[in-house]
C-alpha cells in the first residue's frame, strides 16, 4: 500500500490584487459611463433646446410673414377700393351737379310756362267777367234812372184842368210801365243767355252715370245654417275695378243682404231665362258645358 501525502498551498493574494484592479477599472468605467451619460443627456437637452428655439423662431417667422403678406394684400385691396370710391364720389358729384343744373333749367322753364299760363288764365277770366261788368256799367245806371223816373208826381192844378192832368199823368205812368215791362223782359232774356253761357263755360257740372255690374250672391242651407247669404269673389270683376271700388261694391251688397228677399216674378224670371239662354248660346265654350248650363236653367228661379 502506498501511503503518499500531498500538501497543496494555494495563494489567492495575486488573484485578489487582480480583482482589486479589475474592480477599480470597472468603477472607473462606471464613472466614465455616468459622465458620458450625463454629457449625452446634457448635449441632448441642449440640442433639444436649440431645436425648440429654432422651431419657435421659425414658426413665429412663418406666422409673421403670413400676417405681413395678408396685411399687404388687405392694404392693396383697401387702396384699390379707396381709389374706386374716390372715382365713384367724383362721378356722383358730377352727376349731382348735372342733375342740379338740369333741375334749375327745368324749374325755370316750367316756372315761365306756369307764369304764362297764369297770365293767360287771368286774361281769360277777365274776358269772361267783361260782359258782366259791361252789363252792370250799362244797365245799372239806366235801371236806377228808371226807378227814379217812375216816382209819381202829384199834380196840383186848377179844377178846370184836373181831368186833363190826370189823363196825362195816367198816360205817362202807362208808358213808363210799358218800358219797365220791356226792360224786365230784356233783362230776363239776357240773364237766361248769360246763364246758358256760364253753364257752357263751367266744367263742374258733370252728369253722373250709373253702371250695373254682375254680383253673385250665394245662399247656403245646411243643418247648422239656414238661409246664410254671402257674396262670391269675382276675379274678372275685380280685375276690371280698382281695389277700393271692388271693396265698396262687396261691402254695399253685404250690408244690403239682410233686406233681400226672394220673390216669384214669372215675367222677370222669363226675361232672365231668355237673357241667360242667349248668353249661353253666344258663349265660346264646349257644348258639354252649355248643356249643363241649360239643364241648370230649366230648374225653378226666384229673384231678389
Amino acid at each position: 500500500m502506498f501511503n503518499d501525502e500531498y500538501n497543496f498551498h494555494v495563494d489567492t493574494l495575486p488573484m485578489a490584487h487582480k480583482l482589486d484592479e479589475v474592480s477599480t477599472k470597472v468603477r472607473h468605467t462606471n464613472e466614465a459611463v455616468v459622465v458620458m451619460e450625463s454629457a449625452v443627456i446634457a448635449s441632448e437637452h441642449e440640442a433639444a433646446a436649440k431645436i425648440t428655439n429654432k422651431l419657435d423662431v421659425g414658426f413665429f417667422n412663418v406666422v409673421m410673414s403670413q400676417i405681413a403678406q395678408k396685411v399687404a394684400n388687405e392694404r392693396a385691396q383697401s387702396a384699390a377700393l379707396a381709389m374706386e370710391l374716390m372715382q365713384q364720389q367724383k362721378a356722383l358729384q358730377n352727376l349731382q351737379t348735372r342733375m342740379t343744373n338740369d333741375y334749375n333749367m327745368i324749374s325755370a322753364r316750367y316756372g315761365k310756362l306756369f307764369a304764362s299760363l297764369n297770365t293767360e288764365l287771368k286774361n281769360r277770366i277777365t274776358e269772361l267777367d267783361k260782359p258782366l261788368m259791361e252789363y252792370c256799367n250799362q244797365h245799372v245806371k239806366k235801371l236806377d234812372n228808371r226807378i227814379y223816373g217812375l216816382v209819381s208826381n202829384v199834380p196840383v192844378y186848377q179844377s178846370e184842368t184836373l181831368t186833363a192832368s190826370q189823363s196825362i199823368a195816367a198816360a205817362h205812368i202807362k208808358a213808363n210801365a210799358q218800358q219797365l215791362i220791356e226792360a224786365a223782359a230784356h233783362y230776363i232774356t239776357s240773364d237766361n243767355e248769360q246763364r246758358t253761357k256760364s253753364q257752357d263755360i263751367q266744367m263742374d257740372a258733370v252728369e253722373q252715370e250709373v253702371y250695373y255690374v254682375p254680383v253673385v250672391i250665394d245662399e247656403e242651407n245646411t243643418e247648422t245654417m239656414q238661409g246664410v247669404m254671402s257674396v262670391k269673389n269675382n276675379p274678372t270683376l275685380q280685375s276690371q275695378l280698382s281695389d277700393r271700388a271692388y271693396q265698396q261694391l262687396t261691402k254695399g251688397v253685404s250690408d244690403s243682404m239682410p233686406s233681400l228677399q226672394w220673390h216669384d216674378d214669372p215675367a222677370k224670371v222669363k226675361q232672365i231665362q231668355q237673357n241667360f239662354l242667349a248668353m249661353v248660346e253666344n258663349a265660346n265654350m264646349p257644348k258639354r258645358m252649355k248643356d249643363i248650363m241649360l239643364r241648370i236653367s230649366n230648374s225653378s228661379f226666384a229673384t231678389l
